[in-house]
């Protein structure tokens, strides 16, 4: 039937799978990142007001993330399994929720950013950059969630290096477009945030187009039309949301938990928000290599699981966990130790490099929980586990995250470290859990393709 073969769950196999995503991984990173590094060039305001707004703007994207993930389970397990039609109904399904959805997120915020930012307490002073750069992102979000969508069946279909490089492609045009319209260029005026996320925007576009091309490309068996819906496979439906609001749920619990958190950050300064969007973007580059090999290790387990070979999922799990944990806090030791020179590259204010060095002594033992948990979730979402990590979640991230978080950072006036060692104990905690729940075995009598 055209379908692919099964991927390598060895140690060199799921490495072969991860260098690319982790490329890829790093490159996106870049465009959130790359606007607010070459931002701080231009004002301070605008780099605060930036990371406002992609606070948002995640949040968002994990809405989209909900369906492309689930999307990426199931075709893994029907490709494991050789049932192309239902890969097929998958491609289409999908895409299908996620443009509606799009459209439909993308208007709410285009009305609604200004009363948004208000109730996130940002400053009067950030309140317009904030505004500027949520609109013009949030009209580019149909094609950033179809771009999103055609890269899971890319994924899925284990097509990693062709990612990678549209990703690459992308961001590189985005590096020089931030350049030209942030500075302005001849008759182009200095736009500032505004330029910024113009520029985002546009090659979002051109990135979806490719990604799009790409799959066809590469996946010459796929149909995608209405007519796979005909009729329509309400069953299947059913499957894409089962598996994706409580995987995408965990996620989105875990953003708007830091969201919350962000409007105790707001109250503490401006300084203080400016260090945590550094803070945030070093944690992104610590855990980046194992996000990669979990997003690697959760296509071979669906792969597995689809094929009932559940030891063998079991085997890769553990196989992540002892590759990549060690490596990961290694990482973020390693940062720590230079932390008052790192900061010192994007900020010339003492209180940001001194309080940027107290919280990334706290990030190296954060890390140690977080890179379980990154494996574990994922991988559990694999073979059918979807509810129990977002029970889990919703109730850690709350009552230890947000809560123990007031408690330290603004109760007890710890400030920003507070909140970071309030997010290590909530990390520190779900990991414990998660080892526990996988170790059970409940997972090997769970409902798959």
């Amino acid at each position: 039937m055209g379908m692919a073969t099964m991927p390598n769950a060895s140690a060199k196999g799921l490495l072969k799978l991860s260098w690319p995503i982790f490329i890829e991984l790093i490159l996106q990173l870049l465009v959130g990142n790359m606007d607010q590094v070459q931002l701080s060039h231009f004002n301070s305001t605008a780099v605060a007001a930036v990371g406002n707004a992609n606070t948002i703007i995640t949040v968002v994207l994990l809405t989209f993330n909900v369906i492309s993930l689930a999307a990426m389970i199931l075709v893994s397990q029907y490709r494991g399994a050789n049932d192309l039609n239902s890969t097929n109904q998958i491609y289409t399904l999908s895409l299908l929720v996620n443009a509606g959805l799009s459209i439909f997120l993308a208007v709410v915020l285009l009305v609604f950013a200004q009363p948004i930012f208000s109730l996130m307490q940002v400053p009067a002073e950030l309140m317009q950059e904030a505004c500027d750069y949520l609109r013009i992102t949030a009209a580019a979000l149909p094609f950033q969630a179809i771009m999103l969508t055609f890269s899971a069946f890319l994924r899925a279909g284990a097509h990693m290096k062709v990612i990678m490089l549209i990703t690459g492609f992308i961001n590189v045009c985005n590096i020089i477009g931030n350049a030209v319209l942030i500075n302005g260029l001849g008759p182009l005026p200095r736009l500032g945030a505004a330029g910024a996320a113009l520029s985002s925007s546009i090659f979002r576009v051109v990135g979806m187009l490719l990604m799009g091309w790409m799959f066809f490309r590469f996946t010459q068996e796929a149909r995608v039309g209405i007519s796979m819906l005909r009729p329509f496979p309400k069953q299947l439906l059913r499957r894409l949301l089962e598996i994706g609001l409580p995987s995408g749920g965990e996620s989105l619990s875990y953003n708007l938990s830091q969201t919350s958190c962000l409007i105790f950050v707001n109250m503490m300064g401006t300084y203080v928000v400016t260090t945590r969007m550094y803070a945030v973007m070093f944690a992104n580059c610590i855990y980046m290599l194992i996000s990669a090999a979990s997003q690697a290790g959760q296509i071979v387990v669906g792969y597995l699981v689809g094929a009932r070979d559940l030891d063998g999922a079991s085997q890769c799990n553990s196989r992540l966990l002892k590759l990549f944990c060690p490596i990961t806090v290694g990482i973020a030791a390693a940062l720590w130790v230079i932390a008052g020179p790192l900061y010192g590259i994007f900020s010339a204010d003492e209180r940001v490099i001194a309080l940027g060095a107290q919280v990334m002594a706290v990030e190296v033992f954060l890390e140690m929980g977080r890179s379980f948990n990154i494996v574990l979730v994922r991988n559990l979402q694999a073979v059918g586990d979807v509810k129990f990590p977002v029970i889990v979640g919703i109730f850690s991230q709350w009552v230890i995250g947000v809560g123990v978080g007031y408690l330290l950072g603004v109760v007890l006036n710890w400030g920003l470290v507070g909140l970071w060692v309030a997010f290590a104990l909530d990390e520190n905690f779900r990991a414990a859990i998660f080892v526990l729940r996988w170790k059970s075995g409940k997972w090997r009598s769970m409902k798959t393709v």
